[in-house]
């Protein structure tokens, strides 16, 4: 088993963020939600940072 640099042993479950369908890319969300779809894999992976970057901002507005 394959385990990060640091770590004892591995609990968690990994899959791959993005995806690609017939109707184009997606990624998926830590909530499990799916966004897309986009027409390139770097498409999908910026609009993933700017998905961060919102759910920063709301957040903080959330805690102030």
């Amino acid at each position: 088993m394959i385990v990060r640099q640091g770590e004892e042993s591995k609990s968690w479950f990994r899959t791959e963020r993005y995806y690609h369908t017939t109707e184009g890319w997606w990624f998926m969300t830590r909530e499990n939600g799916e966004r897309g779809p986009y027409e390139s894999h770097k498409d999908a992976e910026q609009e993933f940072f700017i998905y961060l970057r919102n759910l920063r901002v709301y957040d903080g507005l959330l805690n102030q």
